[in-house]
């Protein structure tokens, strides 16, 4: 993962965290592996954690949507992985940008998780 310098504030870290993500989704061979196995494999590669995943029955114009965490010495990246109702590629939003409903939800998850594991907050 990749550690802010002087030069690259936080969100530019936070924003390469997602293309990171991205990059690794479009390796994946969705037919073989599903939405569920694709992001699990995808997190694998980069060290990512899957928080949930869940249907959508097109609410919001996607099928799946999966939370998850990426995190880096300094940050905890929270994002979503979309699959579209259109059948398009998967795609990858910050929680604190999307729009789509479950997004609200991704940071108190994580929250609890923390507390449920004894980790101390990063957020």
């Amino acid at each position: 993962m990749h550690a802010p310098t002087p030069d690259m504030p936080q969100s530019e870290v936070s924003s390469l965290e997602l293309v990171e993500l991205e990059l690794a989704l479009r390796h994946q061979d969705f037919i073989e592996l599903g939405f569920e196995g694709s992001v699990r494999k995808a997190l694998e590669h980069i060290g990512g954690t899957l928080l949930f995943h869940m249907r959508m029955n097109g609410m919001a114009d996607c099928d799946w949507v999966a939370a998850v965490s990426l995190e880096s010495p300094e940050e905890r990246t929270l994002a979503l992985v979309v699959q579209p109702t259109d059948g398009g590629p998967l795609r990858v939003e910050d929680v604190e940008t999307s729009s789509i409903p479950v997004a609200r939800i991704a940071s108190a998850y994580a929250g609890l998780m923390d507390r449920l594991t004894g980790e101390p907050d990063q957020q």
